[in-house]
């Protein structure tokens, strides 16, 4: 397969979002391999935000402490990703209530993104923003609370179909005391504390197989291979296709579970089809504001653009339900679009649309491929 400056402009916009014509163009030089493997780098960090004590006041900084960091990090890839795990490890600032403990679970995901998901999952068991999103940070044997254990059967590793109610209530009774540190909550430092007094020791039935802690649900769902095939499907319709060959899940499902993501997406993106597979996704509001602030050579993502986000249908920190966002033509609906196509209005000077969108000047962001990654 040629690798030429069109392939390298279509691995930018799938892999990281954003690019210009000069990069594009340099990833072709480097060839498919090199190019995977410049975009793949590990993921520069981003200074301490500076957040309002007040939650209430601290989503727009919040949000913006993360696109200007997308926008200008010298590892884009990596923030995409970040994205992916935003909507797949859902958390809420409106229910949180702490900024700090947010923003530490997007540090969470760019620093453990490329490494294997069960270390990713041991670190979003004990992330204080999860446990206080879905109320474990206040279950205790007497009453164990079922809604980290739920959803993180339902949907953050197996999926309906592969587990029973039984084991919904025994994960929920292994991660009595899985909790959060009050004092250093308060302190804007959260973190995690395990409360032995508030821990059911019992032994418990999951799967099929007797544990007694949290730590062996998380074995066991790191193990799963049914965790490996619904984390392939929804990675594939991130970055690939909504509906990819059988063959193809299967293949990252492997990759995922031996190597994790950065080799899932090394593989992906050095597939022939990859490559075909353009104009299936649509572009989310948050890759389209960093994507159109970047080829238009902007330092920061406007405020007024960050401010528009929840009109558009995506809010950053706050999605909609711990599902995440639907995306696709959802992101389309006739408000959210007029929203995405006025943020035009207020441009100057040149744009690279070159991996942005197919055409030149303003007319080419109001066309249904501008949309489109």
């Amino acid at each position: 397969m040629d690798f030429t400056p069109l392939e390298a402009a279509h691995l930018l916009r799938r892999a990281a979002a954003r690019g210009r014509k000069e990069e594009a163009e340099a990833l072709a030089e480097l060839g498919l391999k090199g190019a995977v493997e410049r975009l793949l780098a590990p993921p520069a960090l981003p200074p301490d935000p500076e957040l309002p004590e007040k939650p209430g006041e601290a989503w727009e900084p919040l949000t913006a402490w993360w696109l200007n960091h997308w926008l200008t990090t010298p590892t884009p890839a990596a923030e995409r990703l970040v994205l992916f795990l935003h909507g797949h490890f859902t958390s809420e600032l409106r229910k949180v209530r702490s900024p700090q403990a947010m923003s530490l679970q997007n540090q969470t995901f760019r620093t453990l993104a490329y490494g294997s998901f069960r270390d990713l999952l041991f670190a979003v068991a004990r992330d204080p923003a999860m446990l206080l999103y879905l109320d474990n940070a206040q279950s205790r044997k007497e009453h164990p609370n079922e809604n980290w254990a739920r959803e993180l059967l339902e949907l953050f590793t197996l999926g309906v179909g592969h587990y029973g109610e039984e084991d919904v209530m025994a994960a929920a009774r292994a991660f009595t005391g899985y909790s959060v540190d009050e004092k250093a909550l308060k302190a804007g430092k959260p973190r995690f504390l395990f409360r032995r007094a508030w821990h059911d020791p019992g032994k418990k039935r999951f799967l099929g197989r007797e544990v007694e802690g949290g730590d062996e649900v998380l074995e066991i769902l790191a193990d799963h291979p049914a965790t490996y095939g619904r984390l392939a499907r929804k990675l594939l319709a991130f970055y690939f296709a909504p509906n990819p060959e059988p063959a193809l899940e299967a293949e990252v499902a492997r990759i995922l579970k031996e190597m994790g993501f950065r080799e899932a997406l090394a593989y992906l993106f050095q597939q022939e089809a990859f490559y075909r597979a353009r104009g299936l996704l649509v572009r989310s509001p948050v890759e389209h504001v960093v994507g159109l602030a970047y080829a238009a050579s902007l330092r920061e993502v406007p405020r007024a653009w960050i401010r528009a986000l929840p009109a558009m249908g995506q809010a950053p920190f706050n999605p909609p339900n711990v599902k995440g966002w639907e995306g696709g033509r959802a992101w389309l609906g006739d408000t959210a679009l007029l929203v995405r196509l006025n943020l035009a209005a207020g441009l100057k000077g040149p744009l690279d649309l070159f991996v942005f969108a197919d055409g030149e000047g303003l007319e080419a962001l109001v066309r249904p491929e501008a949309q489109l990654l």
